[in-house]
């Protein structure tokens, strides 16, 4: 299985096995160096796979420090892309969710970095996850929220920007009266 861990962590079937052995013996040796080889070569690539991005998801959730770290920097290399592809979006929503408090408040800080980034993000149909997550990161949350409340009105106009602000308002994530409210 190591030579070929690659290929089997983008198979329709291989890479449901490979998420299993992270899932419940992540630290076995036999498993870290699977996930090492998968980790040796190009990263974007495996992100936005079809089923790639799943073992990748995995690995960020459930993997070793090292494991989320290489891949927590892959994601920094093109952070925006990957905030709005349809598959690299959900390991980035992962790692956001699942990485090491400092991993989590590092890439919320790069998703919120250009100028009306996280708007523009929750305005996307794969973006609007990856703003639920930053929302849930601690000490950034409140930041990516005041961005959100200063173009309310431009998320009202769009699908999932409308649908993040009934979430937020259903949630009582705000006072009440300053979203939602008119």
């Amino acid at each position: 299985l190591l030579p070929h861990a690659r290929v089997v962590a983008q198979s329709g079937t291989g890479f449901k096995v490979l998420v299993r052995l992270l899932e419940f013996s992540a630290e076995d040796p036999r498993t870290v160096a699977l996930a090492d080889r998968i980790l040796d070569q190009d990263l974007a690539s495996l992100v936005c796979h079809k089923f790639g991005h799943r073992v990748a998801a995995a690995m960020v959730s459930v993997g070793l420090r090292k494991q989320r770290a290489a891949l927590a920097e892959a994601l920094l290399g093109d952070l925006q892309r990957f905030a709005r592809h349809r598959f690299a979006s959900r390991v980035l929503e992962a790692a956001l969710l699942h990485g090491t408090p400092a991993q989590q408040a590092k890439l919320a800080f790069a998703v919120m970095e250009q100028p009306g980034a996280v708007v523009s993000l929750a305005c996307h149909a794969f973006g609007a996850h990856v703003v639920r997550a930053v929302l849930q990161v601690p000490g950034e949350s409140d930041r990516a929220l005041q961005f959100l409340i200063k173009s309310e009105r431009k998320l009202r106009k769009d699908r999932y920007g409308l649908e993040l602000l009934q979430e937020l308002s259903s949630l009582a994530v705000v006072a009440s009266g300053t979203l939602g409210g008119a």
